[in-house]
């Protein structure tokens, strides 16, 4: 579901962040995994966190002359759980009316930390910087979820446009979490979009 096979053989990861979009598929993804970015112009670099790359929509802190060297994960640590989870009116091939993207750190049922990131909620994608406290030292359970879900109005006022209502992103955009709790708690009750289940 990640762009088309011309897109995945000719764009660049770097290109994709620098573009800007804001509903971008690979940014929030990124953001909720701690990335970091190398910029570089002639002889000098200097580093910038992912989710302060970004001044306004399709603006970014690169100078003149400046370009992305190298983009930068950390490695993955025993505890983590990352999800993404993609919203078009299509299934193949088609821009995201909302992506969102969770990265957790769990010991047994206890969230240590969180980085939860959203792509079509705002003029950039952009972490849930209310919503991530609302999870940190608490259990990962229903009514911490519920608490968190609530948090995410406060950090996104979405708009409405041809691919999705300001009230639906807003609504998917809380379900989205949930749909995480389950899959990590209770499978059984996870519902799984196919192929098949999307185009039938």
């Amino acid at each position: 579901r990640f762009g088309s096979p011309p897109i995945r053989s000719t764009a660049t990861l770097a290109g994709n962040i620098a573009n800007g979009s804001p509903i971008g598929d690979s940014m929030p993804c990124l953001m909720a995994l701690g990335t970091t970015l190398t910029l570089r112009c002639g002889d000098k670099t200097r580093t910038v966190a992912l989710d302060q790359f970004y001044t306004g929509q399709k603006q970014n802190v690169l100078k003149a002359g400046e370009f992305i060297e190298a983009v930068v994960l950390p490695k993955p640590q025993a505890g983590q759980v990352f999800r993404a989870h993609k919203i078009s009116k299509r299934f193949d091939e088609d821009i995201s009316a909302l992506l969102g993207a969770f990265h957790f750190t769990l010991e047994g049922r206890k969230i240590v930390a969180a980085r939860i990131a959203y792509g079509g909620m705002a003029g950039t994608p952009q972490p849930a910087s209310a919503c991530e406290p609302a999870l940190v030292g608490q259990s990962w359970r229903e009514a911490t979820v519920e608490s968190a879900m609530a948090a995410l109005d406060v950090d996104f006022t979405p708009l409405s446009d041809m691919r999705a209502s300001a009230a639906y992103r807003a609504l998917s955009a809380r379900n989205m979490l949930r749909k995480v709790f389950l899959e990590t708690t209770r499978p059984e009750l996870a519902v799984r979009v196919t192929p098949e289940s999307a185009h039938g």
